[in-house]
């Protein structure tokens, strides 16, 4: 008995992240090799193969440049058609491999020999992938990077494009000629550096559906008219922001914050409280739609966060917080019913609001509890027997 063919196409594309597997399909017979070899090259898997794919014009090109391609037979599949997902610093890096394997090159010609070998490798990708999901730039000296997006099919390749994941410094016309022709971005992640590129602020103030933001190392950037240029542009369809600041102290305020209200997940991270000096501009807005808070290091002061999760806690069904007090988990029991997930500290006089959340929260499934001295495990482990209703639950103690 023979699956039918949209079957199994929805069956291998859940098995898009296991490698393993879709290789063991390829041996099963024709028909599965033809739909999961498709699945298995979203991303690239061998670049030797790759190399081989490119037309006859890029191996000429190389052969002048002295690099000599080992004939080969020709691919059984077009495995450039088939990638979803593009890494520069991948395509780089293995190209470099390569070379140095085959080659004894001088740091100079190797570099170059890079370039020339990946500008061949980006054009055959961008003639026939026919929509690019994702692409990744990072981790690369952008000295010799090919500004890929200037190339035949590079507009209908990029068009569709949901996920970008950068550095803020990469130069102008890369960020400029990706907004003439993508603005269907999802997600969006940057690593900040401290340069951020105008050509970024083109390309986030034409997305008409940015969804997820992810902005890590915030604050490394000194200069502020930049930053507050860039998230001044940011559309308000964001439903997740998540900021990691680390050690670093954003110049900018998190006031920002409060433009975006269809927010659904709000993560902070950093490692001291100085970011959150000025959360009290943000306790009174409203998030009607926020369902998981998130400080996964400090956290504003608790009287602010009583304040806020009075008016949005209703609708929360996630709140992680390392450095509460008995007034915020008590605000916790009042305002937020619907919690499934909770992550907070109590001390040893604190057991009774323990009690209090395991007996009121009825939908909770996960607590988290961050003990604030030492506490007896099997007092804390017998409160919780006598007190949690007899549904499942996962209770870690840190």
């Amino acid at each position: 008995m023979q699956l039918p063919i949209d079957c199994l196409n929805n069956i291998f594309e859940h098995l898009e992240s296991d490698k393993v597997t879709l290789y063991s399909c390829l041996l099963v017979n024709r028909l599965w090799c033809k739909l999961s070899v498709r699945i298995l090259w979203s991303k690239i898997r061998n670049y030797n193969t790759l190399i081989s794919c490119l037309p006859n014009e890029s191996k000429e090109i190389l052969l002048n440049n002295g690099i000599l391609i080992t004939n080969s037979k020709p691919p059984i599949f077009n495995y450039a058609s088939f990638c979803k997902f593009l890494s520069i610093y991948e395509v780089n890096y293995n190209i470099k491999n390569i070379l140095k394997r085959r080659y004894f090159i001088s740091v100079q010609n190797l570099d170059d020999n890079i370039f020339i070998v990946s500008q061949e490798i980006f054009k055959l990708l961008m003639g026939q992938i026919p929509s690019l999901r994702k692409i990744t730039f990072l981790g690369w000296s952008l000295k010799h990077i090919t500004n890929f997006t200037s190339y035949s099919g590079a507009r209908d390749c990029l068009k569709n494009l949901t996920e970008l994941y950068c550095y803020s410094s990469i130069r102008t016309e890369f960020f400029y000629q990706l907004s003439q022709v993508c603005h269907t971005l999802k997600t969006l992640k940057i690593i900040y550096k401290k340069v951020i590129s105008s050509g970024l602020v083109d390309l986030v103030s034409v997305q008409q559906n940015l969804k997820y933001m992810c902005m890590y190392r915030f604050g490394l950037h000194k200069d502020l008219k930049d930053t507050i240029n860039l998230i001044s542009k940011i559309p308000n369809t964001l439903i997740s922001i998540n900021i990691y600041g680390g050690r670093m102290h954003p110049n900018i305020s998190l006031s920002f914050i409060s433009r975006f209200t269809k927010l659904q997940e709000l993560i902070l991270t950093f490692y001291s409280n100085e970011p959150y000096r000025d959360f009290s501009n943000l306790q009174y807005d409203i998030f009607p739609y926020l369902q998981r808070l998130e400080f996964k290091r400090e956290c504003p002061d608790n009287d602010s966060l009583v304040n806020f999760l009075e008016i949005n806690g209703k609708n929360l069904k996630e709140f992680y917080v390392r450095n509460s007090n008995n007034l915020l988990n008590l605000a916790i029991i009042k305002f937020c019913p619907n919690l499934r997930k909770l992550s907070t500290k109590f001390s040893n006089d604190e057991l009774d609001t323990l009690k209090f959340i395991l007996n009121t929260c009825q939908y909770l499934e996960t607590i988290d509890i961050f003990c604030k001295e030492y506490m007896n495990d099997l007092n804390l482990i017998e409160i919780v027997m006598k007190n949690v209703p007899k549904i499942h639950y996962k209770i870690i103690l840190i």
